[in-house]
């Protein structure tokens, strides 16, 4: 898959081993950022740790994340990432019009008003537009702490630096 020396869920061993087993015990895939990651020890920890913190998230449900990737993914066209946060909104609910509503840009039924409004902000940042004040408010007003924004803005953003490395290193 990479053309890095990087550790498949099959041959993985000591604690990258024990990190892809916390997916597999859950048939979930590992992820294919976080294999490209374990060529990097280092890197592969910090990486881990931000997917565990998502993952443990109080304000951010696993739905609301893994539309925020799928946006990020469609806008970095990440066809990886496209499909298997697609097939996750597929289980957890979403219908085929509301994933094409959300790679519109429209409001999706599936999400709440401060949802919807959150992954707005996410897709605005994604196009690297200003966020004003009032934007902020409104989120405030809907909810949304400031912690809660920034972290979904980076959870998209940090998929634009890993498209890159993606990229650069797929066979």
């Amino acid at each position: 898959m990479f053309v890095l020396d990087y550790q498949t869920p099959e041959k993985a061993t000591g604690t990258v081993a024990e990190t892809y087993n916390v997916f597999l015990q859950k048939n979930i895939p590992v992820p294919a950022p976080l294999q490209l990651m374990s060529t990097s020890p280092g890197l592969f920890d910090v990486f881990f740790a931000q997917i565990s913190y998502f993952m443990r998230h109080e304000s951010l449900s696993f739905p609301l994340l893994a539309a925020i990737r799928l946006l990020a993914a469609h806008q970095v066209c990440f066809d990886h990432c496209v499909n298997l946060n697609q097939t996750w909104l597929s289980k957890t609910g979403l219908s085929a019009e509301d994933l094409a509503d959300l790679a519109a840009g429209r409001q999706v039924d599936a999400f709440s008003e401060a949802e919807n409004a959150l992954l707005a902000t996410v897709s605005k940042v994604l196009r690297k537009e200003r966020i004003g004040e009032d934007d902020i408010q409104r989120l405030r007003a809907l909810g949304w702490k400031d912690s809660d924004i920034l972290d979904a803005c980076a959870q998209a953003t940090n998929m634009l630096g890993m498209s890159s490395l993606f990229g650069a290193f797929s066979k």
